[in-house]
């Protein structure tokens, strides 16, 4: 008697219950309380860690963008949980829209993450996607950023609850994901743009309906001493980033008097730090004496990177994603290396 083999249905690699990180807002305060205090851990353990949460796993990192540390702070928080990578860069592939590029890659990988241009490019991705998506970067949104930041800001300053966070400068991307997550974590933001350059008039108040559900202000200031003045940190990035190269004198206009710089430094806090997502162009937005002073943070937030999307990802591709078990982890690995 001759038997019909039974041909199994294929399904994408995760479970239905996926989850997103595209701008901050799929995490309540809790979660994100929860996501830095375990990249803190992970931060702490990392040469003694020997757990492998990514054993097994592909994760797809896509580049339409130049990158330096979106691409070292993925790929080397992907090995170092025992995972893959497979870097994708946008003129290594064909064109082809996001909803069939997801498709494709759900079969084959457990995780993206895209730095890319239009944010709509990671949202029409996410609505066919059946596996978790990181952005890691878009003209709208820089999440992971404003993760390491208030990672940042917590090593710095042993909490989150009532610290004043003063951005200086475009109204971009990165204001736009500190907007939305910062308040969330507890933190106040008072900001100042150049006339023309305000952040997106959708997302601030998304941000000040969120700022309000969790007892926290955001606040839009004149000019850059006004936003300086009670500040915990200092922040800025640059005036003329990728894609922005035709407008430079236009911008250099603009900005000359949004630039952080002793002077303005001294109308902080005296306890104040700097922050700069990088790369900076010194001189411009902010001067070589602050990024020496040792009250700059910037390659502490370059660092945190890697530790706070360790966390992420330990959180989105894998079931591993609670503080007890990671202490477990962390000290069982101290415990092997002596």
């Amino acid at each position: 008697m001759r038997f019909k083999k039974k041909v199994g249905v294929f399904t994408p690699l995760p479970g239905p219950s996926v989850r997103h990180f595209l701008t901050g807002e799929e995490f309540s305060s809790g979660e994100i309380a929860r996501l830095l205090e375990e990249a803190e851990i992970l931060r702490q353990s990392r040469t003694a860690d020997n757990s492998k949460p990514l054993a097994g796993k592909t994760v797809a990192l896509i580049f339409e963008k130049p990158s330096l540390r979106t691409r070292l702070s993925f790929t080397v928080g992907v090995q170092e949980m025992g995972g893959h990578i497979v870097e994708l860069a946008g003129n290594q592939k064909k064109s082809e829209d996001p909803e069939d590029a997801i498709r494709v890659l759900q079969g084959m990988v457990h995780g993206v993450m895209i730095r890319t241009f239009t944010h709509e490019t990671v949202e029409r991705m996410a609505h066919q996607s059946q596996i978790p998506i990181i952005n890691g970067l878009t003209d709208s949104h820089h999440p992971c950023q404003a993760l390491a930041d208030l990672l940042t800001l917590r090593q710095r300053f042993g909490r989150l609850r009532g610290l004043n966070l003063a951005y200086i400068g475009d109204g971009n991307n990165v204001l736009h994901s500190l907007l939305l997550m910062s308040p969330a974590a507890g933190v106040n933001v008072q900001f100042s743009c150049p006339p023309g350059y305000q952040p997106d008039a959708q997302i601030l108040r998304r941000a000040q309906t969120r700022a309000e559900q969790h007892g926290t202000k955001i606040s839009i200031l004149p000019h850059a001493a006004a936003a300086a003045e009670g500040a915990h940190a200092l922040y800025t990035d640059v005036a003329i980033s990728m894609g922005f190269e035709s407008e430079m004198e236009q911008r250099r206009t603009a900005f000359k008097d949004y630039q952080i710089n002793l002077q303005l430094l001294g109308r902080a806090r005296p306890d104040c730090i700097v922050m700069h997502c990088l790369p900076m162009n010194k001189g411009e937005e902010i001067t070589q004496e602050v990024v020496d002073h040792p009250r700059a943070v910037l390659f502490q937030q370059a660092e945190n990177r890697l530790h706070a999307q360790k966390a992420l990802m330990r959180s989105l591709f894998t079931a591993k994603s609670n503080i007890r078990s990671l202490r477990r982890e962390a000290l069982n690995s101290e415990r092997s290396a002596l």
